[in-house]
């Protein structure tokens, strides 16, 4: 498998992006806090504009290939006439400059249950701590037990409701928020 960070200016990747958060939405409409409507309705220039960062932070979208997706190739989309699609993404941004937000983490249902997921969390870690962040937050639906599980192999812990912001917007009722210390690179 390889993880990639898609590239804002690489049109192809702007491309898998939309594709693959659409399918997300379409698949999966209770795990995100938006839709395959409003989404789909987005221009080319806000595509790209959520793989140079998020709500304005720095931040980056990394997606997961699989040799399924890449023919077997060392490097995504490495032959002439294939062009390789992601099975999963994940999204890391600064919105603190010492704790990372990880978000949008989805992985295609026919490429769940291979480590793909552990991988992207693995990824998003690792760019947020090469950032400078100490911990990592993320919010994961109340009924997603196995992402939950995830997580706390992970080490995430869950954020108390007296822990958190007084902001927290009335959609995150649905869902658990973790954060994790992540290890220094």
């Amino acid at each position: 498998m390889d993880v990639l960070q898609l590239d804002p200016t690489n049109a192809t990747h702007v491309r898998q992006f939309r594709e693959i958060r659409l399918c997300a939405l379409h698949t999966d409409p209770a795990a995100f806090d938006s839709t395959y409507e409003r989404e789909l309705a987005f221009s080319d220039a806000a595509w790209r504009g959520h793989l140079a960062s998020f709500a304005g932070h720095p931040g980056a979208v990394l997606a997961v290939y699989t040799a399924a997706t890449t023919g077997g190739s060392a490097a995504p989309g490495a032959g002439p006439n294939q062009v390789a699609s992601p099975v999963g993404i994940v999204g890391v941004n600064l919105p603190e400059p010492t704790d990372a937000a990880i978000w949008g983490m989805w992985v295609a249902p026919e490429s769940r249950r291979r480590g793909l997921a552990a991988e992207l969390l693995h990824n998003a870690e690792a760019w947020a701590a090469k950032s400078g962040a100490d911990t990592a937050t993320l919010w994961v639906h109340r009924s997603n037990i196995e992402a939950q599980a995830l997580h706390h192999s992970r080490g995430y812990k869950l954020v108390e409701p007296d822990d958190l912001p007084a902001d927290v917007p009335d959609a995150c009722c649905a869902e658990v928020c973790m954060r994790a210390r992540l290890a220094s690179t």
